[in-house]
């Protein structure tokens, strides 16, 4: 048996007859599923559960919102760790999450999934501006 350096071809010959095809490594052998994170990934939604949605996220936004006064209080004392570029930019974040909020009535069926990801986005963009702008 000749081979010229093919160790797949090698591999699958099997009494002296080769097996010329291939299977991709990942059909091969199937990965098991991720643990879904439930801590802190965001419950999945779906259309029909739009004010299942609006309700978790607009409960979320009761406590960033303490965050961002508890900040702005920060800011406004004199020589405050928080920086004004820091609370403008958790300000505009706010603004961002209440306008792809106010999108949800109006997503249908086929825009919903992006609609909910452009929510989900958004708070999440809103916590690590708080996260940045927190004082050291």
């Amino acid at each position: 048996m000749v081979t010229l350096g093919c160790r797949r071809q090698r591999a699958n010959e099997a009494g002296g007859v080769s097996d010329t095809a291939t299977t991709p490594p990942a059909a091969i052998t199937a990965a098991a599923p991720a643990a879904a994170d439930t801590a802190s990934a965001p419950p999945e939604f779906t259309f029909d559960q739009r004010q299942s949605f609006v309700q978790s996220i607009r409960q979320q936004l009761t406590d960033i919102d303490r965050e961002i006064k508890e900040l702005s209080a920060q800011a406004k004392s004199r020589g405050g760790p928080v920086s004004d570029r820091a609370l403008n930019n958790v300000r505009a974040a706010r603004r961002t999450v209440d306008r792809d909020l106010s999108r949800v009535n109006a997503a249908t069926a086929n825009t919903w999934e992006q609609v909910r990801q452009g929510v989900t986005r958004s708070v999440e963009n809103l916590k690590e501006a708080i996260e940045v702008a927190q004082p050291k």
